[in-house]
């Protein structure tokens, strides 16, 4: 009997030891038990649950003339919908890395990207770079995207050199600049606006060049813009205008140019990023003569073809059937005419506008290119199409059909109130001297606001317009945290999880010739589903330069208001860097986004990021704390290391090997690229609460037992509720 109550003992004991072995090495039972051996020597593991990579980014744009920076995005999948004509970025799909190249298009540097993201889409909204899209891979830690410039050099097509066309000033062929046409283009009858008025001279009736076009010697040299200045306004345009999103809003408010002192005008082209051959007029009035209606308005022709050949998605001139109208740099003195008001009397003319006038502009949708087959655009479906479409630099005076008209095409940005079709925006030089530009919309199917853009002389003149708007990036993660260590957990990694978002503001300086780092904002927004421990949220800030100031915020659960905060500050002897208590109490601030902003006098680069180190704490006698970080990180000085190799820890202080343990499930990690709504269904949810991580994302043992090298992805694919 002895004998066989031994053999039972060693085999319950083996069965016992197997279990324990197995309930966290490969997979977490929820059953298992939650005491550790406080002394035993663990194998911990190796894997640091990252999941972020160092990627060694090169972006080169330098086969194009970039005139400057070129602000790019990298996504991990392809930001583009539609097709053709109607390809546009999807703005819900969020880039894991945005910044600019140097001045001469280039761009190297070491990056942080999420792990998952292998395969690369590099994107640019860059007026002048056509290569709107580059795909690359990473590999080997290293990932290139090299433009290549296959648009060819536009020049005028062979039948048609500059100005031996026929000339005219004849607009009854242009029916569509008054009157409503119908599909084959022909005159409806309906008058939208008044007959335009043509007093600047003839255009070539081929390709609609204005006779009338300033050559060198013709006026001041004053009212035409310098090799240097046009470089400045092109690098302007490319970087207060995204060909791929919306047009930033305050350019689009602003009321006409108005001259703030008696003054000659001159307009001149830089370029326009569409395929239509539209038509371009301009108007004046005062303040006590604002124009209520369209036909308010007194027209005067500019240019007749604003198409000037560089639309990146036509490859050949050819396309255009010799219908190139302009070339960037052209341009043209405005003249002013006192009583034009009286039917259009064009008598008093002269070159000089008065003091407190206020210049407006009209664009035609197409309108020389509606005047028959002649004008068709060769190879482009929709070159027949016929738009009645009038936008003008006044807000309440452009015109198009509402949607669903006979006729009509389907505006996805229809314009019933008439709203301004343009943007204005100044560039000033490194000298303070502020130059006024202004680019069209040209149908209601986008809002970049780039179709046809020009600036104007002379420079202080008008008032002035927004500058260039500083560009703000986002970075975002998500922290979470288990609360039992060293004690082992349950793993649903709930217990606080931290929304975060880290802001970096470019601007570009007067006194400097590229946008760089003047601030960064970090905020962590609290959440846990169920505990009854309170812990604090702390961060750890690293500066690599020291900034000129650093506030310190808070945002209230279900306030928007960020007010003053007073985060005790600790300075952390063991790393030399500064530790911002940001509540000791996590739960009774449930809900609060607490903010670090950090501004530095001189622009930095972003290899000179700040980062932060969150993590939890409880504080304890004589100035400890209980920590807990994500795996390997250190600990604070304040910490008290007795809690190390004790219960489920297989930390080794004398290794610096920190907050590990043996099995496959870590007290803390961050997801980078995720964000909070992904959780609020799954970890957060309250019926879900001591549920192990993987129950709702199944590719996280994959991925941990793989120690990283597949289902890198795990936390953006939740099993279907």
């Amino acid at each position: 009997m002895k004998s066989f109550r031994l053999v039972k003992f060693l085999f319950i004991a083996f069965l016992t030891a197997f279990a324990a072995s197995c309930s966290d090495k490969e997979v977490f039972d929820s059953n298992a038990g939650q005491g550790g051996q406080s002394g035993v020597v663990k194998e911990a593991n190796t894997f640091d649950f990252s999941t972020v990579q160092t990627v060694n980014m090169t972006v080169d744009y330098s086969a194009f003339q970039t005139y400057g920076q070129v602000f790019f995005s990298i996504y991990s999948e392809n930001p583009f919908v539609g097709e053709g004509d109607e390809e546009r970025l999807d703005e819900a799909i969020t880039p894991i890395y945005e910044d600019f190249t140097n001045a001469q298009g280039k761009f190297n540097m070491d990056i942080k990207l999420p792990a998952y993201a292998k395969h690369l889409y590099v994107v640019t909204g860059n007026y002048f770079v056509s290569e709107t899209l580059m795909e690359t891979e990473v590999v080997n830690g290293a990932a290139k995207a090299v433009a290549t410039k296959t648009t060819p050099a536009m020049t005028r097509a062979a039948n048609f050199t500059r100005g031996d066309g026929p000339q005219t000033d004849d607009v009854s062929t242009m029916p569509q600049l008054s009157f409503i046409v119908d599909n084959n283009g022909n005159n409806t009858g309906e008058r939208i606006y008044k007959d335009w008025l043509t007093p600047l001279g003839t255009w070539d009736a081929n390709t609609g060049e204005p006779s009338y076009l300033i050559q060198p010697g013709q006026v001041d040299a004053e009212l035409l813009f310098s090799d240097v200045e046009m470089e400045g306004l092109f690098s302007a345009v490319g970087q207060a205008l995204n060909t791929n999103k919306a047009c930033n809003l305050e350019y689009r408010n602003q009321a006409d140019l108005t001259l703030e002192k008696e003054s000659e005008v001159t307009i001149t082209l830089l370029g326009g990023n569409t395929c239509w051959m539209s038509t371009l007029g301009y108007y004046y009035y005062f303040d006590n003569q604002r124009p209520a209606t369209t036909q308010d308005l007194n027209i005067i022709m500019l240019f007749p073809n604003t198409q000037d050949g560089e639309w990146s998605k036509l490859k050949s001139n050819q396309s255009y059937q010799g219908n190139i109208g302009v070339r960037r740099g052209d341009a043209v003195q405005l003249k002013y005419y006192p009583n034009i008001a009286n039917n259009g009397d064009l008598s008093g003319e002269t070159t000089v506008f008065p003091k407190g006038i206020r210049i407006g502009f009209i664009l035609k949708t197409h309108g020389w290119g509606m005047q028959g087959s002649k004008y068709t655009i060769k190879g482009f479906n929709d070159s027949n199409r016929k738009y009645n479409v009038w936008g003008t630099s006044t807000n309440g005076i452009s015109f198009c059909r509402p949607f669903g008209a006979a006729g009509v095409a389907p505006y996805q940005y229809p314009n019933p109130d008439g709203d301004s079709r343009t943007a204005k925006f100044s560039y000033i030089s490194p000298e303070g001297d502020k130059y006024a530009i202004v680019s069209f919309e040209d149908a209601c199917n986008d809002q970049d606001y780039d179709d046809v853009i020009f600036a104007l002389k002379p420079v202080n003149s008008f008032t002035p317009l927004p500058e260039i708007e500083d560009q703000t990036t986002t970075t975002v993660g998500v922290y979470a945290f288990e609360d039992l260590w060293p004690e082992k957990g349950d793993y649903d990694m709930n217990d606080i999880v931290v929304d975060f978002k880290h802001e970096k503001t470019m601007s570009k300086q007067k006194s400097e010739k590229e946008f760089k780092l003047y601030k960064e904002t970090f905020y962590l927004t609290t959440y846990q589903n169920y505990v009854t421990l309170k812990s604090g949220l702390a961060v750890r800030l690293n500066t690599p330069v020291t900034p000129s100031t650093i506030s310190m915020k808070k945002i209230a659960k279900g306030s928007n208001e960020a007010v003053e905060a007073n985060f005790v500050k600790d300075r952390d002897t063991n790393s030399g860097q500064d530790v911002y208590c940001l509540t000791d109490d996590v739960k009774a601030e449930l809900g609060t986004t607490y903010i670090l902003e950090l501004e530095y006098a001189t622009g930095q680069t972003q290899s000179n990021l700040a980062t932060v180190q969150p993590f939890i704490y409880r504080n304890e006698p004589e100035g400890k704390t209980w920590e807990v970080h994500v795996p390997f990180e250190a600990p604070t000085f304040r910490m008290n290391l007795s809690y190390f190799g004790t219960h489920d820890d297989a930390s080794s202080v004398k290794d610096a090997k920190y907050f590990v343990r043996d099995g496959n499930y870590p007290f803390a990690f961050f997801l980078y690229g995720a964000k909070i709504e992904s959780f609020i269904n799954t970890i957060l949810e309250r019926s879900n609460e001591s549920k192990a991580i993987d129950v709702f994302y199944p590719g996280f043992l994959n991925w941990s037992l793989s120690g990283g090298q597949t289902d890198a992805d795990w936390y953006l694919k939740p099993v279907q509720q």
